[in-house]
């Protein structure tokens, strides 16, 4: 019953800060854990940038995509400056130093594309540079990644599913041409099944954090479900859908974090 109780009230603590889209703040005097988690945050935030730039181009006004964008942006910038400031003071390893700098210049690009009126192809060149942006982003961090590190950035991964699922659905809503869809969901689909599935079997879990897994296990049914639909779903319920398994997921990684920096 207390893990419950726990599970309730982080996920509660956690929805309300995901319901606005935020951009957490990184501490000066950030640890390596930290500023390694952070980054995968700054992956997952791409997709809610892309989110809610696709929401206002399909003039949904649901969680203010406009204001939104204008607030995120720049604390985004801030951040991923700060990040690469801090890894390329101390990466070694060359690649690992350019893929940072590879990140920054795609990020700049993309940056002017969210700040102009939303169109179909600014969507698609957002979606493929925010998807090369994320594994430069994993490159620059690996070789400074131990165990546990590679365990929050599989958190991550489970976060952007739904995600990118709901990108997928948005774009064919807004009238997109999509040739790759089907190809493309399923692959969402079959790599959160994956990323549970190895998530679920590490030794860092304990009861709420398997409590949580299976919760996000059953929230995921839902984008299973949508994607075999003949109907169509509302894009402000699918929108917030994703964010319910972002707040369960960073729960999961709260409980994470907490044990590898003891």
């Amino acid at each position: 019953m207390i893990f419950t109780k726990k599970i309730i009230i982080a996920i509660a603590m956690l929805t309300q800060l995901v319901s606005a889209f935020n951009i957490d703040k990184l501490s000066p005097n950030a640890s390596l854990t930290e500023v390694f988690s952070t980054n995968c945050l700054q992956m997952t935030n791409s997709q809610q940038m892309l989110e809610s730039y696709i929401m206002l181009g399909i003039k949904s006004k649901y969680d203010d995509p406009k204001g939104t964008l204008e607030r995120v942006i720049p604390k985004y910038d801030t951040r991923l400056h700060r990040i690469n400031d801090y890894f390329q003071s101390r990466l070694k390893d060359e690649n690992a130093k350019q893929a940072f700098i590879d990140a920054i210049k795609i990020w700049d690009e993309s940056k002017k594309i969210m700040q102009k009126t939303p169109t179909k192809e600014g969507a698609l060149k957002l979606k493929d540079n925010f998807r090369t942006m994320i594994k430069k982003l994993l490159i620059g961090t690996n070789p400074m990644a131990n165990e546990g590190m590679a365990l929050l950035s599989l958190t991550g991964k489970l976060c952007r599913g739904p995600m990118e699922i709901t990108i997928d659905y948005l774009l064919k809503i807004w009238g997109v041409d999509m040739p790759d869809y089907d190809a493309d969901m399923t692959n969402i689909i079959d790599a959160f099944t994956m990323h549970h599935k190895e998530l679920s079997k590490n030794k860092m879990n304990n009861d709420i954090t398997i409590d949580l897994l299976n919760k996000s296990e059953k929230g995921f049914l839902y984008f299973k479900y949508m994607y075999s639909s003949h109907t169509t779903t509302i894009p402000s319920l699918l929108y917030k859908k994703a964010n319910d398994n972002f707040a369960i997921i960073r729960a999961i990684k709260v409980e994470y974090k907490n044990q590898i920096t003891k």
